[in-house]
Order: structure tokens, then sequence, then C-alpha cells
């Protein structure tokens, strides 16, 4: 039987695609689609700085994984 991973609560959800953005802002400007959906995200309660700051650390250290990991030997 197959077991089912825990869902993240939409707050979280929508904090990682925040973040997202954030990181992608520091790439190259946004598109008028990505600045719509900061827009609405940065006006929604339940994302807060800490969710999103959350999330940035979350997308870095996916990204930089095996990375973080080859430090420790």
């Amino acid at each position: 039987m197959k077991t089912l991973e825990p869902r993240p609560d939409r707050f979280w959800k929508k904090s990682r695609i925040a973040a997202r953005i954030l990181l992608k802002k520091e790439c190259r400007p946004l598109n008028a689609r990505d600045r719509r959906l900061a827009r609405r995200l940065g006006e929604d309660p339940g994302v807060t700085n800490r969710l999103i700051d959350q999330g940035i650390h979350w997308l870095k250290a996916r990204k930089n994984g095996h990375r973080l990991l080859d430090k420790h030997h």
C-alpha cells in the first residue's frame, strides 16, 4: 500500500512561489505575470515574511544540496 506524504499547507505553497519569484528577480527583470502574482501574494495575510524567508532557504538548499553535503567531508 502506498503511503501518502503529508500535504504542505496552502500558505507554505504560496510562500514558496513568492520565494521563487524573489529569486528570479535577482537574476532578471520580472515579467508582468510575475509582478501581478507577487503583488497578489504580498497582499495575502497568510504569506508572511518568515514563511517567504523559509521558502528561499528551502529552494537554495534543494539547489545546492550536494554541495552542502560535500562541505562536511
